[in-house]
């Protein structure tokens, strides 16, 4: 029985070492997840923001794509008007 109390008693201190190893790479794991989600959410925020300067500039070019086309639209008409006039001779 002696015995048997010895060798649990030489067990204890590995299993608490062992405890207290799995405790700080619990809290280790812990931190580091913790690092990775904030850094996660600041890369989700500047893509949303990003995303909306993306979406205003586009708007904008597309606006000045509209109204370039507008113009040229217009300067073909009247070379078209022209160009029928001078063909009947106006």
């Amino acid at each position: 029985m002696c015995a048997a109390v010895l060798v649990l008693a030489g067990l204890a201190p590995a299993s608490a070492e062992e405890q207290s190893l799995k405790d700080d790479a619990k809290r280790a794991g812990h931190t580091a997840g913790s690092v990775t989600r904030e850094i996660g959410q600041g890369a989700k925020t500047a893509g949303k923001e990003i995303g909306q300067g993306a979406k205003t500039a586009g708007k904008e070019v597309g606006q000045g794509f509209k109204d370039i086309g507008k113009v040229i639209s217009g300067a073909a008409k009247e070379g078209g008007r022209e160009f029928r006039r001078a063909v009947k001779g106006e």
